[in-house]
């Protein structure tokens, strides 16, 4: 009987290759991902950038440090989002922090589908 070791590990490269290759389109390309914190007033939090090459995935919102927050049109100028991530605030009244155990990254919409991208932030230190 042969041994078919050298078969099964060809087969394994093979399918792991194809399996990286298939989930490598998926993935967004995303540029300059940064973020800040801040302490001003009586506000605390993150003010987060990044690139958006693909202009027809719409960004919906931002998870950092377990804290989410929404992404307006506003956030946006040309390819680049610049968004405000509050963690403690006196300023607005009743504000409510949104918490998700979910690593770094940004949810995504495209054809009436939402989907997360985890994203390495460089941390920006003043």
């Amino acid at each position: 009987m042969k041994n078919s070791t050298p078969k099964v590990i060809i087969l394994l490269l093979y399918l792991g290759s194809f399996f990286i290759f298939s989930c490598s389109k998926q993935l967004l390309d995303i540029k300059n991902q940064t973020y800040k914190s801040y302490n001003r007033d009586s506000e605390k939090g993150y003010t987060v950038s990044f690139e958006l090459i693909n202009t027809e995935i719409i960004p919906k919102s931002i998870v950092i440090n377990g804290i989410v927050q929404n992404i307006s049109l506003a956030n946006k100028t040309g390819k680049n989002y610049q968004v405000n991530v509050i963690a403690q605030t006196n300023i607005i009244h009743n504000y409510q922090v949104k918490l998700e155990k979910k690593e770094n990254g940004i949810y995504f919409e495209k054809d009436s589908k939402v989907f997360f991208q985890a994203v390495k932030f460089k941390l920006i230190k003043d």
